[in-house]
């Protein structure tokens, strides 16, 4: 998986910003999706855009946090950029929801990785408990 997915993917995603309901064949198939089903999906397509992002950095030799880093900044920069997009398609909104959405699935995406890349006998966000001596 490299940075060809990873662009088809944000094609793909841009596609679907452009799209303006009931025109066209993808608007009229658009316009079919209850409006909660299409709302909801940013979070797993930009989960989806965080972890590709990822992977990719890593595979280019980037440890795991820095990469993740990057493309957590990268996806939510791109889904800025998308929703601007969308503002400027007839029948289309800019809605401030849909950035929170994407952000809520870029930080899930992002938990997982994280969880995933720690090793096994640590917890995120909890270090062991350490005894010390009493105070005189």
């Amino acid at each position: 998986m490299g940075l060809g997915l990873v662009l088809i993917y944000m094609g793909l995603l841009g596609f679907g910003t452009m799209v303006s309901p009931g025109i066209g064949l993808s608007g009229r198939m658009i316009e079919m999706l209850p409006s909660t089903f299409t709302d909801w999906m940013h979070a797993p397509a930009y989960a989806v855009l965080t972890w590709l992002l990822t992977s990719s950095l890593q595979q280019r030799g980037w440890p795991c946090r820095y990469a993740l880093f990057v493309a957590a900044a990268g996806a939510m920069v791109f889904g800025l950029w998308m929703e601007v997009a969308q503002g400027s398609v007839p029948g289309r909104v800019a809605d401030a929801g849909d950035v929170m959405l994407n952000a809520a699935g870029i930080g899930t995406a992002a938990l997982l990785i994280l969880r995933r890349a720690l090793p096994a006998d640590r917890t995120v966000g909890l270090s062991p408990v350490r005894s010390y001596p009493p105070v005189a």
